[in-house]
């Protein structure tokens, strides 16, 4: 094995976050197969995963499309790899088949408020003189607020929440609906009032927005996790009447399923 392969890559920010999603064909299996092979396999894969430095795996069982899902975290391009390919070699001698795969990167936003922006508003909106103690507080309120909301996105921790659901978007590029024509101070203004519609679902719906743009054929991947499916229904429902989405919002397939462990999801196939 070459140096280049065995040294690490790390991305200098954030981490890499890969979706995979398999069905079963069971005329396919090699044979009758060894469901207590398999999930042994499997089970040691996700296990090395949850244990690897900063990296995440969550076992998804889902429904319609595929079968069975993984979402794995992880700093560490070369450790990410090897599980695709691992899972890969191990489902396929068993009847599987891979039938969605996305790879993208948690990110900044490019729209939060900026420090100037803030400090502005303090000024021009409640009267505050920048210097005093009261500016400066809430300018460290905000600080402190950016920081955990930066961190939030760039390095998340997945939830136990039951219900998983996900899908690919661009934005458009069409004669009249071209988002990267606008200009940065529109396209902010917009993104701003689209998030308000996904604060006021805190604590009900915990959304990722991963970006993917130059490593997969969509822009960004939306990962959302509730402990009601009517909840996730509910916030996409809402979003798409927001202008970003109406006017702007290109989706692609969605995929929807429940966190399990990996016993329960074999289980319920008899595999």
């Amino acid at each position: 094995m070459s140096q280049a392969t065995i040294e690490k890559l790390e991305p200098k920010e954030g981490l890499f976050v890969l979706h995979l999603f398999y069905q079963f064909a069971a005329g396919e299996a090699a044979g009758a197969g060894s469901s207590k092979t398999l999930l042994g396999g499997l089970e040691a894969l996700v296990t090395e995963a949850r244990a690897a430095d900063r990296s995440q795996a969550a076992t998804l069982s889902l429904i319609g499309r595929a079968d069975l899902g993984f979402l794995f975290f992880s700093p560490d391009l070369h450790r990410l790899h090897g599980w695709e390919k691992r899972l890969a070699a191990l489902l396929g001698r068993h009847g599987w088949k891979k039938v969605f795969s996305f790879f993208s990167m948690t990110e900044r936003s490019d729209y939060t408020p900026s420090e100037e922006e803030h400090a502005d508003q303090l000024s021009s909106q409640e009267g505050l003189v920048p210097g005093s103690p009261e500016f400066e507080e809430k300018m460290g309120s905000f600080r402190e607020r950016m920081h955990r909301y930066t961190e939030v996105r760039l390095y998340p921790t997945l939830p136990d929440w039951r219900f998983f659901a996900f899908y690919p978007m661009n934005k458009k590029r069409e004669a009249g609906a071209n988002w990267y024509a606008l200009p940065f101070a529109e396209r902010k203004e917009l993104m701003q009032g689209h998030a308000l519609v996904g604060r006021r679902y805190a604590g009900r719906v915990i959304q990722y927005v991963t970006g993917s743009t130059g490593l997969d054929d969509w822009e960004w991947g939306v990962t959302l996790f509730a402990h009601d499916p009517f909840d996730v229904k509910a916030i996409v429902a809402e979003m798409r009447f927001d202008p970003v989405s109406a006017r702007y919002g290109e989706f692609g397939p969605f995929f929807t399923g429940l966190q399990a462990p990996l016993a329960e999801i074999l289980g319920r196939l008899a595999v």
